[in-house]
């Protein structure tokens, strides 16, 4: 540790990253690539030549289809799955499977109308209208009854009101009306909207789209919903407030079938089966009855064309056959993918990494959206971001386009880790994973989501990335290495130096916090340096050549420099604020709990793809008291942070800096890493009770150290 005053200490700091930059200039341009993109021409060029974003608009228009789906469909091969497989077979795909698992029960629809029968005789919905307008799980029946609504379903819209046998309306989603309604006041059923794109409860981007509800969750019980578009729903309401009596008749008839999960599976294989293998991943099925076009059959048709034009070119020699092999994978979003691997645990240890494509081809003028590329979590750092990263500034600096797409200009983020689809499955099991994604949309889970809201222009844009990134990876050695080594560095300097930045917002606290604010403040500064050192030691995956460790060696040295720079910083501005507020600056010191904490280190007993660890992971949350649970994302990581290294204190200080008094998830932000003394800091003792209950649920075993 420098002495001296907190501001000399900066000073000297800043002085020495100069320094070392400047001992590695020379270094720097023999191996950085003259090209402004990580992966060179002769692998870019061919694919942006050779991808299609018309073809892959092509099987959005053959797959999105809503339909009414015989049964046997349900318990048996689905049209996608065929769809898919056949394809794959014809573009020269290797291995190419369909899995079948069992996945219980699913609700398969029928038949469904909904009748105004007073004060005028008209046809309102029907499956063979809009099949989205059947909320899932609805039971079968057959009812002629009055309406009355029931507003946004708060307690006091129910009040004096008999909804024995009748239907109800509500100003709110189905879901939200169904429970109160039909279970509690005895409704036979109820006529909601709401559309997810802007909202559960709101309605729909137009006035005639039907969101995606259920009427009753994992439950087999009697009652329907319907889903009305906003300009249906203004019509009962006005009806009803003008003092007309609505009399409505629905007929439903649905029932619940033994389902089975079809997964459909492809390879192109590599010349080495030692070097690991990397995936493509697509959901295939999510509301099989609706299926939409953007969520997820352009990420169904990406990934298929990205198969195409891989074993195309490889079978023409413009590209040669990969030394790690390339799969692919369409299924269920996140139950197929977790099938697929607890069936082949043995690609725990081969994959090197996943990239899951959900939602990738939208048209951003039409659906107000902006691509989005979630980065791995702080628990699983990597190069693939920065990869993945500088695939995206290509694009963005490329005229890239096609002849019946948008064309808009390109529009991306990189985004925090703040959602779950597929890849979470991979990252579960160490293995890092990504997600191409658009947000916000305005028809997300809809009848809005047609073809039509679909881009050939950005799913070319998207293919490419995903074909060009994999492709270089699936060949990469350590000259590769060493290239994303520099890469990962100097993305690793600029966001130690943004974390710090934003974490100075945290020391504008009054006498009472100013201490302990200081300590989450240069806790985010070292938790940004581990992510980029972590980030740092991933090449390692590709090679681990002498040249790339002595590489490492150098790089991570300016790294800490950084660190110790942007560290300094903060120690002035908390100097500045004692003084304001009249209090001694303290050093940082750990508590007897964090003592006792920093000797536990757990260490995980069993494979994430394994039945052990499925038990044992599901007995976890009983063990966890209430007012300890950690929710959302913060809470998924914490087992993702046990490595048999670390200990209680490190994890914590691990998730701390990550999501400590970090706002990621929110739309006020655009889903943008955000720093704010506003958002709730992170608990050590709920971090420690969530470990500890880990072992009494027999999933880790803790020594001390």
């Amino acid at each position: 540790m420098l002495n001296g005053h907190p501001g000399e200490r900066c000073t000297a700091l800043l002085s020495t990253v100069v320094l070392v930059s400047a001992l590695f200039t020379s270094a720097a341009s023999a191996q950085v690539s003259a090209d402004r993109c990580v992966v060179p021409a002769d692998i870019r060029d061919p694919i942006l030549h050779e991808v299609s974003g018309e073809l892959a608009l092509q099987h959005v228009q053959m797959l999105a289809v809503n339909r009414i789906r015989p049964v046997e469909e349900y318990t048996g091969t689905f049209f996608e799955t065929t769809y898919v497989s056949e394809l794959a077979e014809r573009y020269g795909l290797s291995d190419v499977r369909v899995d079948y698992y069992p996945s219980g029960e699913i609700w398969v629809p029928e038949e469904a109308e909904l009748w105004m029968v007073e004060p005028e005789l008209k046809k309102m919905s029907s499956l063979t209208m809009v099949p989205a307008a059947l909320a899932s799980g609805s039971a079968s029946g057959d009812v002629e009854a009055e309406v009355v609504y029931v507003g946004y379903g708060r307690p006091e819209d129910y009040a004096g009101k008999d909804l024995t046998g009748k239907i109800a309306l509500g100003n709110a989603s189905v879901g939200r009306i169904f429970g109160p309604a039909v279970d509690r006041f005895g409704a036979a059923g109820v006529l909601g909207t709401g559309s997810a794109g802007t909202g559960g409860d709101y309605p729909g981007y137009t006035l005639d789209q039907i969101g995606w509800q259920s009427a009753r969750r994992g439950g087999q019980g009697g009652g329907f919903g319907f889903v009305l578009s906003l300009r249906q729903f203004s019509e009962l309401r006005d009806l009803l407030e003008a003092g007309v009596r609505v009399v409505m008749r629905a007929h439903v008839r649905t029932q619940y079938v033994p389902y089975r999960m079809n997964v459909v599976s492809s390879a192109i294989p590599g010349t080495d089966p030692e070097a690991g293998e990397l995936i493509h991943v697509a959901h295939l099925f999510e509301r099989i009855a609706t299926p939409g076009a953007n969520d997820n059959c352009t990420g169904v048709a990406t990934i298929l064309e990205i198969g195409r034009v891989l074993a195309e070119l490889i079978e023409q020699g413009e590209l040669e056959p990969p030394r790690r092999t390339i799969r692919f994978l369409w299924v269920p979003e996140i139950s197929g993918s977790r099938a697929f691997m607890y069936a082949n645990p043995e690609l725990q240890d081969r994959l090197i990494a996943a990239m899951n494509y959900d939602m990738p081809g939208e048209d951003l003028e039409l659906t107000d959206s902006y691509l989005r590329m979630k980065m791995t979590p702080d628990s699983r750092p990597s190069y693939l971001n920065d990869l993945i990263g500088s695939l995206l500034r290509f694009v963005d600096q490329t005229d890239i386009r096609t002849q019946t797409g948008n064309n808009a200009p390109f529009n991306y983020r990189m985004v925090p880790f703040i959602s779950s689809s597929d890849h979470i499955v991979f990252l579960s099991a160490g293995i890092p994973a990504m997600q191409f994604n658009h947000w916000t949309d305005n028809f997300y889970h809809s009848s809005a989501d047609r073809v039509e809201v679909s881009d050939p222009t950005e799913m070319k844009r998207v293919a490419f990335m995903g074909a060009a990134g994999f492709y270089y990876l699936a060949n990469a050695g350590a000259d590769e290495a060493r290239e994303l080594a520099w890469e990962v560095a100097a993305n690793g300097e600029q966001w130690i130096a943004e974390v710090s930045r934003q974490s100075a917002r945290l020391l504008s606290a009054d006498a009472s916090a100013i201490h302990e604010r200081h300590k989450a403040a240069q806790n985010k500064v070292n938790g940004a340096f581990e992510r980029a050192r972590g980030s740092l030691r991933s090449v390692l995956d590709l090679s681990d050549a002498p040249a790339v460790n002595s590489l490492l060696e150098r790089l991570t040295g300016t790294l800490e420099a950084v660190r110790d720079a942007q560290s300094a910083k903060l120690e002035a501005v908390y100097s500045e604020q004692c003084e304001t507020l009249g209090v001694r600056p303290q050093r940082t010191t750990l508590t007897d709990a964090a003592q006792r904490y920093d000797r536990l280190v757990p260490r995980m007993l069993y494979r994430y793809y394994s039945e052990e660890y499925r038990a044992a992971a599901a007995k976890v949350s009983q063990h966890v008291p209430m007012d300890r649970r950690i929710r959302g994302l913060a809470g998924t990581e914490i087992a993702w942070s046990i490595d048999g290294e670390r200990s209680i204190m490190d994890i914590y200080n691990l998730i701390r800096a990550e999501y400590g008094n970090v706002t990621t998830n929110s739309s006020e932000w655009k889903f943008a890493y955000v720093v704010t003394p506003d958002t709730p800091d992170i608990d050590l003792e709920a971090i420690a009770a969530n470990i500890l209950a880990m072992e009494q649920a027999g999933l880790v075993e803790i020594s001390r150290r």
